[in-house]
């Protein structure tokens, strides 16, 4: 299914004012109220540079598609700010070969929430060559590795970013800062 949102330009100048397709700045998301509330995005701030391939990687229930709904509009954010200077394409990424090419006059930011196959991306890459910015959440390092840039979320914060690196490597990164930024949050809940 293929959706289109316009661009959401930023107050201060037209769409080609900013190398990025799209910014967030302090984006939080809380669900929630009191003791019980929880963070499922906690100021994140990122923007996504034109014509980039970029991987969000975490694992299940790191916030990946509360970013993804902030980004494309479909849900606002509890604090913070999200600029979209380009018009958003969601679409399955098994269409993504099908989608007819990018209008140089009209810039697009292609999103896909939770890429599982690599060959997805690497589908649209091939059919890419336009200027489209893409942006894929997704759990599978081989995925991520395939991205110009994977950032790194974890419980609902992005806390690295990594280009160049392997599928090998990013798994063990991935697991690496899971592991060292969840153990201490048990810990403390539990004490």
């Amino acid at each position: 299914m293929l959706a289109t949102t316009e661009a959401t330009p930023k107050v201060d100048g037209p769409n080609t004012a900013s190398p990025y397709a799209l910014e967030m700045d302090a984006v939080s998301v809380r669900h929630g109220d009191g003791p019980a509330a929880v963070d499922a995005l906690s100021e994140v701030t990122i923007g996504f540079a034109r014509g980039s391939v970029t991987a969000i990687i975490g694992a299940p229930g790191a916030g990946k598609s509360t970013l993804v709904e902030c980004a494309t509009g479909v849900r606002e954010p509890t604090g913070g700010w999200v600029g979209t200077h380009d018009a958003v394409v969601t679409a399955d990424p098994a269409e993504w070969a099908a989608l007819p090419p990018a209008d140089p006059a009209r810039a697009e930011l292609l999103v896909a929430d939770d890429l599982m196959a690599a060959e997805h991306l690497y589908a649209m890459l091939g059919a890419q060559g336009d200027g489209r910015t893409v942006v894929v959440t997704t759990s599978s390092p081989a995925v991520a590795a395939a991205a110009d840039v994977a950032l790194f979320l974890v419980g609902g914060r992005l806390v690295d970013a990594a280009c160049g690196m392997s599928a090998q490597e990013i798994g063990a990164q991935l697991e690496s800062l899971t592991h060292e930024l969840t153990v201490p949050l048990q810990m403390s809940l539990s004490a």
